[in-house]
This record gives C-alpha cells, structure tokens and sequence, in this order.
C-alpha cells in the first residue's frame, strides 16, 4: 500500500486540499497516511465529486457500481472487472456515497472488513425507524414518530396527529416513498407496505435548513454554515447560504450534528436536515454522507465538503473556522446541458453527464450571491437560457434572496 507519513512541526503551516494555511500545532504528534487509495460504494454524482476532490491532491479514489460490481477508475467512465480481493488488500479506506446498500454477499463481506468506515452509523441510521429511535435516544428534537405495522396503528397515531407525513423505513427519497396522510386518504398507501413504514407528525416549520460536518478519527470537528433549503415535490431545488447567519441558531446546529458523529464515532462528512420552528431546531433525517445540499460549498468557500470527506477519512487536519461567502445553489432536474450556460459571469456550472429522465438531477449551478450587482447579472444572463421551470425557480431564488434574521 502507497503511503506518506508526515511529522509536523509545530511552527509551520501547511496547504492542503485546496484549504487556507490551516496552524498545525495541534497535531505534531501524529503520523498521516495521506495516500491511501480509497473505493467509493456508488458511482454515481456525489462519488464523481469525491473522486475529483480528491485527485487534487493525488489519492488515488475509485468507484464501485453496486449493480454491476465494476470498477470505475479514477473520474473516468473506464470500467473494468477485478479481483474481488483487491477490495480489501489494495484500499485502505472504503466510503459510501448512498446509504442505502444493496444486500450481496459481496457488501456483506465489505462490511466485515477492517476497511470500512463508519459501520455503526450504516447500522444505526440507515433505516429510518432505527433513526428515530437513536434520535429520541440521544434527546435530540424531532417530530413525533410511531412504526407502521397495520392501518389500525396509523389511525391510532392519526387520531392524536391530524396532519402525518408517512415514509418507508428504506430507501424513498426525492419525494419517493412517502405520503401525505389525513383521515380522507388513508387509502392512498398501498396495503404491502405496512410493516416497512414509520408514521411522523407534519410540522409547522418556519423554513428547512440543513448542516454539514465533518469529524476526523481525533474527534475534530468542522462545519459549514447552515444552509436554507426550497423543495418543490420532495425534491431539493435550491439552496441558499446567506452571509447574517443567526449565531445562535448556527451553534444549535452544529451542536446536533456533533452529538451524533460523536455518539457514532463517526469519521467524514455527515448532514442534517432541519426544520426551523418557534422552538429552534428539529431533525428531519440524517444522512451519513456528503449531501447535495452542500453543493454549494463548491464555489462558496475553499472547503467543500468532498474535500472535508477526503480529510476526515484519511484523518489528516480539519479547518477550525470555514470562511465563506454568499451563494446559491440550483439543482438542475431533468433537463438538457446547454453549453451557452458557460459563458454566464459569477457562476459554476457542474454536469453529471447522466441520461435524460423526468425527476432525475441532472446538474447543478452554483451562484456567486455575495453582491446585488452579481445576483442582477447571474439572473439577467442566465435566465433566457434556462427552461420555463428553472427560469422560474432562478427568479424565485433571487428575488428571496434576503440575509438571515
């Protein structure tokens, strides 16, 4: 295995992965093995974004596409059949970048390797009924909840809780799996699905947040801004990160966040989606992942989140602060690339290079927000170049852009 130790010096600084000179005193003590090679479960966005973070720095990541067990090298779309065994002899670290595993023998065995990273929290978070059920453990705020095992239950906890939304313990995301329920159409789940349900209460937020954070194997921790966040049918559109976050509410959410990278002992990228309500914070549901509602740290500070995932995994320093700047992110769903979007001053445009399909996220821009002169212009270059839905959701996004209270 390929490998480089450093041993610090207390009185220099060093740059990595694209981060500020980050004061090293902290850990001269430590020995880093920063090369690694790394497998990623998933080949799909998010395991082409880590892939690329982490080519900045010369790890070699590949990617593994758990419907064909071929190896995807690098960012590449080169696939190859392996050796199975190579897996666990030649990566010293292997990731995820979807929860949600396919149950092969093959995943078994990775699950059993030393190597694999983050078991309890594949473990515990996963299904959403075991979620909830760390939540409450832990006292961490979040909606009243019950399992669904019959239609009695459901209108039983109904009864008490006029307005649910019902979800499938696994998987179902992006509006899948889920429905809205009130004692008029009950009738609208189907019946195998009972069983393999939680029930939560709807709440009455203010606005959806979510945080990402990362931990190190040293318990470091390092946090994004929290991040606000418009669905439109279960799916993310867009994202804003605003410069006059409220302090409090921040230090409320990173406080969330590092109870359970704690509890799990977690290492990498993790994120939490929130509702604000009168109350403060609450937990909608964690992924034990990078998140596409971090997305825009990609433009809107030098540590993103890929580049947080690569560090915390090969346990090298976190940022003590990450500076940032005002940004938009909007998610591109089911749509064509128009290359004319590269011409657009202030912002950053990110393809998947994925077949078309209705619902499915195709891309993302990410928008310089940090002046009214630069907002003026994203919407006035890009807007005649986008399609009537997206022209809409860049306006909406836009026009609500207004700093924190």
């Amino acid at each position: 295995m390929l490998f480089a130790k450093l041993k610090l010096n207390p009185y220099l600084n060093i740059q990595i992965l694209g981060s500020d000179l980050v004061p090293t005193s902290d850990y001269q003590d430590y020995d880093y093995i920063i090369m690694t090679p790394i497998l990623i479960l998933g080949h799909g966005q998010l395991g082409l974004m880590l892939a690329a973070e982490a080519a900045k720095f010369g790890i070699e990541v590949d990617r593994l596409d758990l419907s064909s067990a071929e190896r995807l090298v690098g960012t590449s779309c080169r696939r190859d059949k392996f050796d199975e065994q190579l897996i666990f002899s030649h990566y010293g670290k292997i990731t995820a970048e979807l929860e949600h595993l396919p149950d092969t023998d093959l995943i078994h065995r990775i699950k059993q390797s030393p190597n694999w990273i983050n078991a309890q929290a594949f473990t515990q978070l996963i299904d959403r009924s075991d979620q909830k059920t760390l939540l409450d453990k832990l006292t961490l705020p979040t909606a009243p909840w019950c399992s669904v095992d019959t239609v009695a239950t459901l209108e039983s906890f109904n009864a008490n809780h006029p307005e649910l939304v019902v979800k499938t313990t696994r998987g179902g995301y992006d509006g899948r799996g889920q429905w809205r329920v009130n004692k008029n159409i009950l009738e609208t789940i189907p019946a195998d699905q009972f069983g393999k349900l939680i029930a939560e209460s709807k709440i009455n937020f203010i606005r959806e947040l979510s945080i990402v954070g990362a931990r190190n194997e040293q318990g470091q921790c390092s946090f994004h801004p929290l991040a606000e966040n418009t669905h439109k049918d279960g799916i993310l559109r867009y994202s804003a990160v605003r410069e006059d976050i409220d302090p409090e509410l921040q230090i409320e959410g990173e406080t969330l966040l590092s109870s359970l990278m704690t509890h799990l002992n977690y290492t990498g990228v993790m994120a939490v989606e929130c509702f604000q309500t009168d109350d403060g914070l609450m937990i909608n549901e964690v992924a034990p992942r990078v998140h596409n509602s971090g997305h825009w740290s990609q433009l809107g500070t030098v540590h993103n989140q890929f580049a947080l995932h690569m560090r915390a995994l090969l346990n090298l320093p976190l940022p003590k602060s990450i500076e940032f700047r005002p940004t938009l992110m909007l998610n591109l769903i089911g749509c064509d690339f128009n290359p004319d979007w590269l011409s657009v001053n202030h912002v950053q445009i990110h393809w998947y290079g994925k077949s078309l399909r209705d619902g499915r996220k195709m891309g993302h821009i990410n928008i310089d927000a940090g002046s009214e002169r630069a907002l003026h212009d994203v919407k006035k270059q890009l807007a005649p170049l986008l399609d009537t839905e997206h022209k809409q959701l860049l306006k909406d996004a836009v026009e609500n852009f207004q700093p924190c209270t």
